[in-house]
């Protein structure tokens, strides 16, 4: 073959070459990009769960045909369940606690054990959730709130039920002349950290009642640590706070140094639950502390069970139904859980799609009526994702 010629037949291979890279760089491309646009998998790696129940294919996803003959499952098997909550200190840790205690009761019908585990609070839970940590957390129910309209969203994260109410208080120095939101004009209150979600909560209540930190005597930003000694020791006035009842650091300064408890009902609280459809009006029993004698008018939230959409249907559903049809149980684990409703829990606070597996429950009592599947979900139907 000529110079030429092969010259000639070098630069047609190349040219054919340079189409056959280019062609494969756009099919590439084109992958990358619709990778790209696809939804990416929830990531689903709880904390203290053995592996063995949430890797896919793995054994854990054995069937079970019936849930309710316990004797089909497998020699030995179990499920785990962990709650993400708060301090160990905290309303959160000891709810979580008598979650995993009434459970443990149906131990024989379901074969799930579960554990309470400490966390940072409702920051912190929405992180680990969001990280594909956790299999429930605890949150108020303005977090489901935001969730589900997209504000600040928890990919993966499913209503399973509310708790308890946490309600709003001023707990004021027994010699003041706080008997209302009003009367903060003027008066030393310590509104929490700057930055913190309690000062956060504090500052819009002032507003909802025309007053701003300039109008206070003395705007304190100290941690709600320090709320008790503060009080006691006459270096602030009062202080706001949105908690589950009773709580101990409101009875400790009722009875060590006599404070009151005042409600923060009034115009201001009226726009408040106008504008916000997760707080709910709410009443303090009389005779929940010393010196209170009367029952008190306030607002607040619901704390909020949210299991992640991952977990098995089988073993949110089993949960679920433990605590509903053991509720008189629940109830006397923790005083904070003293005053459940059956029918708030379901209808109050949960903001988000309920959990497949809670839904089941739900459905099966007959209150909620979305046309989906009824009954207790096998095994074979919660394989892990």
């Amino acid at each position: 073959m000529s110079r030429p010629a092969w010259c000639g037949l070098k630069l047609q291979l190349h040219s054919l070459l340079s189409r056959m890279l280019r062609c494969a760089g756009l099919v590439i491309f084109s992958q990358i990009s619709w990778a790209q646009d696809a939804p990416a998998a929830l990531p689903y790696s709880p904390d203290a769960i053995p592996l063995s129940q949430y890797q896919s294919g793995d054994a854990a996803s054995s069937a079970v045909p019936d849930p309710f003959a316990i004797s089909t499952v497998p020699q030995g098997k179990e499920y785990f369940l962990a709650i993400y909550s708060g301090s160990t200190s905290g309303v959160y840790y000891y709810v979580a606690s008598a979650i995993c205690d009434t459970l443990s009761m149906t131990y024989h019908q379901h074969h799930i054990r579960c554990v309470a585990l400490r966390s940072q609070g409702v920051g912190s839970n929405r992180d680990l959730m969001t990280q594909g940590r956790a299999q429930m957390i605890i949150v108020q129910s303005d977090t489901n709130y935001y969730a589900s309209n997209g504000e600040k969203p928890i990919p993966g994260a499913r209503s399973v039920m509310s708790l308890h109410n946490e309600m709003g208080v001023l707990v004021v120095s027994k010699n003041s002349d706080i008997h209302g939101v009003a009367d903060l004009r003027g008066k030393r209150v310590n509104l929490g950290p700057e930055g913190s979600a309690s000062r956060n909560q504090a500052l819009e209540l002032l507003t909802a009642y025309g007053l701003k930190p300039a109008d206070l005597g003395r705007a304190d930003a100290v941690t709600q640590d320090a709320n008790a000694q503060g009080l006691c020791s006459g270096y602030i006035d009062a202080f706001p706070v949105w908690i589950g009842h009773p709580a101990q650091v409101v009875d400790d300064v009722a009875r060590f140094c006599g404070a009151r408890l005042v409600g923060m009902n009034g115009d201001g609280m009226e726009n408040l639950l106008h504008q916000h459809q997760y707080y709910s009006h709410q009443t303090l029993p009389a005779n929940l502390y010393p010196g209170q004698d009367q029952p008190i008018e306030s607002y607040g939230f619901k704390a909020s069970l949210v299991a992640y959409e991952p977990v098995k249907p089988y073993i949110v559903y089993w949960l679920t139904r433990s605590l509903m049809e053991h509720l008189d149980v629940l109830r006397a684990k923790t005083p904070n859980l003293s005053m459940l409703n059956a029918r708030e829990m379901f209808e109050v606070g949960n903001f988000l799609p309920f959990h497949e597996g809670a839904a089941r429950y739900w459905r099966e009592i007959g209150w909620l009526q979305d046309g989906g599947p009824k009954g207790p979900p096998d095994i074979d139907e919660s394989a892990d994702q």
